[in-house]
């Protein structure tokens, strides 16, 4: 018999998601439940999470984790940071001692502001100013890795099962109006602290099932506008790709969608004459780069929404369901009824369809 953890499977990776449409907060203990049953999709080299909402006291400041190999670099990371940001609070992340849980970085986080005189000197907007310099940190300070840089949002990602880093982070204590969670069973790449999923940028965390065959061509393209991938995994080059196509170019979310899992030509040409074909034709034509291909299913987190989405062939199970005003994703229905056991309208999207959820404006 193979031992767990031995052996390669291309097809492992769990992913689960919960969002209140009505902005209603749930501790990270439901999002930790639905991980359990997923246990044999991971081989305990990665875990994580990422919660919305969870800060809101520090809601207009972005908030940076970040993973120090001493305290050396901590030290020089913060009067890195203080040249260009107030600094209005910074700590160690609180986390539970577990036996399960080795090798633990220094692990630090930082509600921050970009100082108004460095933006307007640089003339740049602060998401591109805050993304700049994540960039900078994770290539030019050896030693210190940013995890995560939204506003009112964090993720919480290690070395081990999912259900024991959502524990080793306390997720108990905090309360989001909506959750995502990744196992991980790396397949190209060695499992270690920072290669866990969620990949972030800004607001935006992707979790990812699958192994994707695109990512030189994705890598180069998007690394001409400033990105650096420096992981060597597709799911990083997935979450710069995103960040791109939403906020730099300014596409919806369905739109984004069309180009990563982009018809086939054939059902493009197949459509009635009108906007939305040449649409479609014009974002294939233009962002052929950016076309994502090999199997996937992804959960996007961004501020006030998740979107779910699977390779244009499906080749990667995801399940969508409902309650009340909640919705649940997960690799497997399994995941979903440890969330919610009543959960109704059960069905899995399409391939390359889009499943887009917001909050109700206001309600967070």
């Amino acid at each position: 018999m193979q031992k767990e953890g031995t052996v390669r499977i291309p097809s492992g990776c769990a992913i689960a998601a919960i969002i209140s449409r009505e902005g209603r907060r749930m501790t990270g203990e439901t999002i930790i439940e639905a991980m359990k049953p997923m246990h044999e999709r991971s081989n305990g080299l990665g875990g994580g999470f990422a919660g919305y909402g969870i800060y809101p006291e520090y809601k207009d400041f972005y908030a940076l984790h970040l993973f120090f190999d001493c305290r050396d670099t901590r030290k020089r990371c913060e009067a890195f940071l203080r040249e260009s940001f107030e600094i209005v609070k910074g700590e160690l992340i609180p986390t539970r001692k577990m036996p399960e849980i080795t090798d633990e970085p220094a692990i630090w986080r930082y509600f921050v502001a970009p100082l108004r005189s460095v933006l307007s000197d640089l003339q740049l907007d602060e998401k591109e100013f805050v993304a700049r310099t994540v960039m900078k940190i994770n290539t030019g300070m050896e030693g210190a890795y940013v995890f995560s840089s939204g506003k009112n949002m964090g993720t919480f990602k290690a070395v081990g099962f999912p259900e024991d880093v959502g524990r080793y982070y306390r997720l108990d204590e905090y309360e989001g109006y909506s959750w995502t969670a990744h196992g991980r069973y790396p397949t190209n790449t060695p499992g270690w602290w920072g290669g866990a999923h969620p990949f972030t940028l800004l607001d935006y965390s992707v979790v990812h099932n699958g192994e994707i065959s695109s990512y030189d061509a994705n890598r180069r393209f998007i690394e001409m506008f400033g990105y650096k991938c420096t992981l060597q995994t597709d799911t990083e080059v997935i979450t710069y790709v995103l960040d791109y196509l939403i906020r730099r170019q300014g596409l919806t979310l369905t739109e984004a969608a069309n180009v990563i899992a982009a018809p086939f030509w054939s059902t493009i040409e197949r459509q009635p004459d009108g906007y939305e074909k040449e649409k479609l034709r014009y974002l294939r034509t233009v962002f052929p780069s950016l076309l994502v291909t090999g199997p996937f299913s992804i959960v996007l987190g961004f501020d006030g929404g998740l979107m779910a989405l699977n390779d244009r062939l499906k080749l990667r199970s995801m399940v969508v369901a409902e309650k009340e005003d909640r919705v649940l994703i997960a690799s497997e229905e399994a995941a979903i009824r440890a969330m919610e056991p009543d959960a109704e309208n059960v069905w899995s999207p399409s391939g390359g369809e889009p499943v887009v959820i917001t909050v109700k404006e206001g309600a967070f």
